[in-house]
């Protein structure tokens, strides 16, 4: 019994063994496999973006744009604005090939990790992972790191110099004193970033006061079998050399929407034209040019009126201060929201408004101006065409009726919007404030 006793010992070590030997393999099989190589932990770090060019390959992205244009002497597919654009005392950087947002937040903020802030304030790069040689990129300004306690105490930008005193401090008479080292201070405050994408200033409606209707329109498409054109479609103009046109000129693709009527005073206000798309001719012939859309905001069609393109810059702007209570705004520089696009009952940020402001009463882009509107009394739902006309409207009534006098109604502070074109006597904005929602007929003054 002894000796099987023994045999069974022994087989059971053996059993143990070979379970722990398996066991070890394993455990550093897993080891192994949990380790991330080389190639692969390069993946986790964040995707170098590449300076692409027009025949880069794909790396960091999925495929880099396809379609893009000349801008300058240089090949992009954004819109980037002019260099000239940007403010006074802007820290720009003009791509280079080898680029890499990583590579010039390492250089310009002294921390690759925050690549991100330089992608935020330059809205045209759309797609992070590309961008291109010949593009302007606008560098904010480097973060201030505050530790566990608190900001530190700033040095004195200028260092202040004590009076000479004791025996020789008084300077000998004919002697030439030494000019004192002058100190250049660096400007402070916050980086203007632009305010909108390009698409709301090309892609967005105006109001013109006296809209003439061009000769040059899209007389016929290439393709017949399609009534709704886009971009890289081809086309054709009905005039050509006789008229003047080259080879290269580009033309905004324009639609008539009808007139603009006051919603407080039901007077005209001007033509809403809504831009469509941009062509560029690529061909010419004696009456007729073939021509590429090289942009489209919407379908344009066979009859769609062109206009002379005209570039128009982003506009920059810092955030501007707002105050919603404890303000009483007053003044004849006051204009109202008119026209919005698309067509909607509330209007909210984001939104895309004209106003009866012009360059005449000195806007430009990129002023801020507070949007508010005047308290007309209660709302008596009992009434339909009460509750319709609006509290802007309501309020102008009680002021023309007597009931109280101008600049005596209380007010509310709606938000806030920043002016992206102007025309004479309309502006086009963009709202990008908003702590109530806002309607046609409430009321915008500059800051």
């Amino acid at each position: 019994m002894r000796k099987h006793s023994g045999s069974n010992s022994l087989m059971s070590m053996v059993i143990m063994v070979c379970c722990f030997t398996v066991g070890a393999a394993a455990a550093l099989a897993r080891q192994e496999q949990g380790a991330t190589p080389p190639e692969e932990a390069k993946k986790d770090e964040p995707a170098a973006v590449v300076a692409a060019t027009p025949n880069a390959p794909s790396e960091g992205s999925a495929r880099p744009p396809r379609t893009g244009k000349m801008v300058g002497d240089h090949w992009t597919p954004y819109e980037p604005p002019a260099a000239e654009s940007f403010p006074q005392g802007s820290t720009l950087h003009v791509i280079v090939a080898g680029d890499t947002l990583w590579d010039l937040s390492t250089r310009y903020l002294e921390n690759p990790y925050l690549w991100p802030q330089i992608w935020e304030v330059n809205q045209y790069v759309t797609d992070s992972h590309w961008i291109y040689p010949g593009d302007p990129l606008l560098i904010p300004g480097k973060p201030t790191v505050i530790g566990e306690n608190g900001p530190a105490t700033p040095e004195p930008a200028i260092e202040m110099l004590e009076p000479p005193s004791g025996p020789g401090a008084m300077q000998e008479p004919g002697s030439v004193a030494e000019p004192p080292t002058s100190v250049r201070l660096a400007p402070v405050g916050p980086v203007l970033a632009p305010v909108a994408d390009a698409s709301d200033v090309y892609c967005s409606n105006y109001i013109v006061h006296d809209f003439e209707k061009p000769a040059l329109q899209v007389r016929e498409r290439e393709d017949a079998s399609r009534t709704i054109l886009g971009t890289g479609d081809i086309v054709f103009l009905n005039q050509g050399m006789s008229a003047g046109l080259n080879a290269g000129d580009e033309f905004t693709a324009v639609i008539n929407e009808g007139s603009v009527l006051h919603p407080i005073t039901g007077a005209v206000v001007g033509d809403s034209i809504r831009q469509v798309g941009r062509v560029k001719v690529v061909a010419l012939q004696k009456s007729t040019a073939t021509a590429q859309i090289v942009q489209a905001c919407d379908g344009i069609e066979v009859g769609t009126m062109l206009l002379p393109y005209e570039e128009i810059p982003v506009p920059l702007a810092t955030p501007a201060e707002f105050q919603r209570y404890g303000v009483q705004i007053s003044g004849e520089n006051t204009g109202y929201i008119v026209d919005v696009t698309p067509e909607k009952w509330n209007i909210g940020k984001g939104d895309i408004v004209n106003i009866d402001l012009g360059s005449e009463a000195g806007l430009q882009p990129g002023d801020v101006l507070t949007i508010f509107r005047d308290w007309g009394g209660s709302i008596e739902f009992a009434s339909t065409e009460s509750y319709i006309e609006g509290q802007q409207a309501r309020a102008e009534r009680v002021i023309e009726e007597g009931a109280v006098e101008a600049g005596e109604n209380a007010q509310a502070i709606l938000g806030q919007l920043v002016v992206l074109r102007t025309q004479d006597r309309t502006a086009t904005a963009k709202v990008v404030l908003s702590v109530r929602e806002m309607s046609l007929g409430d009321r915008v003054a500059p800051n």
